[in-house]
């Protein structure tokens, strides 16, 4: 028995001998052979250089510039990193305190890049002292890009800007980790994958110092250029007219097949105080201004639509078979329903009007029976159909949907049951009506080619051309009462009497369009005698709408202004859309 133990012990230890030698010289061999191959062989990433934005004659309105960043070896101690800092700083003008808390916070023991303490530095400003910084081993210094936007206030709502990718930005791609910046808002984020491109890749072997002795392959970083239909001539000189004349809002120049060629806001903000980051003062500075400089009225702006939305609505009244466009109906100073007065914007009201004098003169009473005739289900969904009350589809991010009410809105959002009076108030855009100058542009496109258009920015990405799209939104009978819609909206900017004539009727060519004065503030109903909009405090002046399509007989363009607080339309913004006509002349545009 003992000698069975024995023999058992012996043998045991015979086989951990063999099981040692295998695994020091087979198993553990190829196990650290693989190691050594990963050591030798690297990738190395290599960044693509962000797309330029060109826009409609190929002027850059957003492109790099060449910038170098600074950056430090990690798991420096205490005393190394002072005194690294000290030596930039015989160099560099630094606020040494600020970079050591820009490097203390990203230096860790799971962290083996350097750390950038100093970005988007001059080149100027390096050219004589970096053969100096780059002797000490603690210090790197590596090409970066500055984005570069040109135009600042002016485009800055179109293009928007760039900024660092965080940890969102990088779980929905990974390679913007090596790449750091992503479209923020804007241009730059609506079309971010086709300007941030692709990572390249060096694969390479390397020493034990790290240093490359052998390129075995490299697959080039990629990235696509674009073009806009945006004319930034165009946009300059429309937003330096609303600026000259100060008036705040949104204007919204478009092929009628939805090419946008200008959208400017007024205020604005430069795009460029976000590349490097903005400051709180700067920030507090935007978000605090009771203008709204950062938001991009044109398509998240929503107002009261006011007058804008009635030829739309006479369509859909004639169309109903509920309307005989040429049938007088009589129009007093007001309608009354139960105890309260639905007021005409005339005083005496308007008398015996057709659709066409209803479109002319913005008849309220006119509307106000329409409302009555089709109730505020058949208004809303017709009018969605139409453009408001929905987005667009522009290939621009934040784009608002406003709101075309209904019954079931309502109950929706205030449990309540939906009144009459709110009919009447919608009907002339009134009440709950909220829509956006895109909205009304696209609709006024409509309402001119009988076609609702997608409003688009982009025009190439390369040289792939990016077309527009339109949609088939009217009935049968709808496209053939338009010509009366139409006319109605030529006598609003040329016949005697029409809301929009003063301004406009000295164009070289005939346009159409709509006025609108949308109330902020409701009128009291023993108020019988109004103000006058310039007798109002600002906040309470209406704002005041002027859309307009032209030439006549030939539709290409689409104008539309929106002028916060600007009182009546016609007023308002009739001299700055014939000034924008005679420039698009001027331009070539329209010949």
């Amino acid at each position: 028995m003992r000698l069975k133990i024995i023999l058992f012990l012996i043998f045991s230890f015979y086989l951990a001998i063999l099981a040692r030698v295998y695994y020091i010289s087979i198993y553990s061999h190829n196990k650290y052979s693989k190691l050594a191959q990963e050591n030798i062989h690297k990738k190395i990433y290599l960044k693509p250089t962000r797309g330029i934005i060109y826009d409609t004659n190929h002027i850059p309105i957003a492109y790099n510039e060449l910038r170098f960043s600074l950056l430090l070896k990690p798991h420096l101690k205490k005393q190394q990193l002072n005194d690294t800092l000290n030596f930039i700083n015989k160099y560099l003008e630094i606020d040494k305190s600020k970079l050591a808390k820009i490097y203390n916070k990203q230096n860790s023991i799971y962290n083996h890049k350097y750390i950038a303490v100093l970005e988007y530095i001059d080149y100027k400003k390096l050219l004589d002292v970096m053969p100096v910084l780059i002797q000490h081993s603690n210090i790197k210094i590596e090409p970066d890009y500055l984005r570069i936007y040109p135009f600042k206030e002016k485009l800055s709502h179109i293009i928007g800007y760039v900024g660092k990718a965080n940890l969102k930005d990088i779980r929905q791609n990974p390679e913007l980790k090596y790449i750091k910046i992503t479209g923020k808002n804007g241009i730059e984020k609506s079309y971010n994958k086709e300007l941030t491109g692709k990572l390249g890749v060096k694969n390479v072997i390397v020493n034990a110092k790290n240093q490359i002795i052998k390129e075995i392959n490299i697959t080039k970083p990629v990235s696509s250029n674009i073009e806009l239909n945006v004319d930034s001539k165009l946009q300059s000189y429309i937003f330096d007219l609303l600026k000259k004349q100060n008036k705040r809002g949104s204007v919204i120049v478009m092929k009628v097949t939805g090419e946008v060629i200008a959208m400017v806001n007024y205020p604005s903000y430069d795009d460029n105080l976000f590349v490097r980051g903005i400051s709180t003062k700067e920030w507090n500075k935007l978000i605090h201004n009771n203008f709204n400089p950062f938001l991009n009225k044109a398509i998240a702006g929503t107002y009261p639509a006011g007058s804008v939305i009635k030829p739309a609505l006479g369509l859909i009244a004639i169309a109903s078979g509920k309307l005989n466009p040429y049938k007088k109906i009589f129009c007093p100073e007001y309608l009354e329903i139960g105890n309260r007065k639905f007021r005409d914007w005339k005083k005496g009201g308007h008398g015996w009007v057709d659709i066409f004098k209803a479109i002319k003169r913005s008849v309220d009473v006119y509307y106000y029976k329409i409302g009555l005739m089709l109730g505020i289900d058949y208004i809303s969904k017709n009018l969605k159909r139409m453009g408001f009350g929905v987005k667009t589809g522009i290939d621009l991010p934040n784009e608002r949907r406003g709101i075309m009410p209904n019954k079931e809105w309502k109950k929706k959002r205030y449990h309540q049951s939906w009144y009459i009076g709110e009919t009447l108030n919608a009907s002339i855009g009134q009440g709950y009506v909220l829509v956006t100058p895109i909205q009304t542009a696209v609709n006024t496109a409509l309402m001119a080619t009988g076609k609702l258009p997608i409003p688009q920015i982009i025009k190439k990405i390369d040289s792939k051309i990016i077309p527009t799209k339109q949609k088939d939104v009217l009935t049968p009978t709808e496209k053939n009462f338009l010509p009366l819609i139409r006319k109605g909206m030529w006598e609003v900017c040329n016949a005697i009497g029409g809301t929009a004539t003063r301004h406009l009727k000295k164009l070289p060519f005939e346009i159409a369009g709509k006025t609108g004065t949308a109330q902020v503030h409701s009128i009291p109903q023993d108020v019988k005698k109004r103000k006058r909009e310039d007798e109002l405090a600002y906040w309470k002046r209406s704002h005041a709408w002027l859309t307009t399509y032209g030439p006549y007989n030939n539709p290409q363009f689409v104008v539309t202004a929106m002028i916060e607080h600007g009182g009546h339309g016609g007023e308002a913004a009739g001299g700055i859309i014939s000034d924008i006509y005679k420039k698009l002349v001027e331009l070539n545009y329209i010949k």
